[in-house]
């Protein structure tokens, strides 16, 4: 049975990198759906994910319509309470600080709330060097790392706002390899 792996993207710029993570996965025999904030789609449009997974990107926790499936449903529940793997790319400070303290106002932050005890939990840090090291992000990745998420990054670079320092995205063959490494 292919692994389930839930992408939950965030709008950071490194949000366009996340599609390379999905077509890795998507080559490797996984079972590959994504849930995005509303900021995300303002940096990659749903269709790029789509058209890599072949599934239906989910953008809302309210569904289209109140018929059809349960993931049409409730798509805040599904398929999230099926992954075997959620991973968060990029991991904002803002999503890091709503995933360390239970918020649930989006899609992504309400996918990780309805994880089943054993789904692997990831986030890759992605943002500018000074939030990166602001004690609160700092802080909230503690807690993270308590409640048993699994971090991958940031890494030290030049980032798309002209800075350089710790906060850039991992590579994504990095990202996918620790993802496979995680669910066979």
């Amino acid at each position: 049975m292919k692994p389930k792996v839930l992408i939950g993207i965030t709008g950071g710029v490194a949000a366009y990198k996340a599609a390379d993570v999905v077509s890795q996965l998507v080559k490797a025999n996984c079972d590959v759906r994504v849930v995005m904030t509303d900021a995300a789609t303002r940096f990659v449009a749903p269709l790029t994910f789509a058209a890599l997974t072949q599934q239906k990107v989910l953008t809302s926790i309210f569904p289209d319509t109140s018929s059809g499936g349960m993931d049409v449903i409730y798509p805040h529940l599904y398929p999230a309470t099926e992954a075997d793997a959620f991973v968060v790319i990029p991991a904002t400070a803002d999503t890091i600080g709503k995933l360390a303290n239970g918020f649930g106002d989006d899609i992504v932050n309400c996918s990780a709330l309805s994880l089943k005890t054993n789904c692997k939990r990831i986030f890759c840090p992605a943002m500018n060097f000074q939030m990166w090291a602001n004690p609160i992000v700092q802080d909230n990745v503690t807690k993270l790392l308590k409640y048993g998420w699994h971090q991958i990054g940031p890494e030290e670079g030049r980032m798309a706002c002209g800075t350089s320092g710790r906060g850039r995205l991992s590579a994504p063959t990095a990202i996918a390899q620790i993802i496979l490494n995680s669910v066979y």
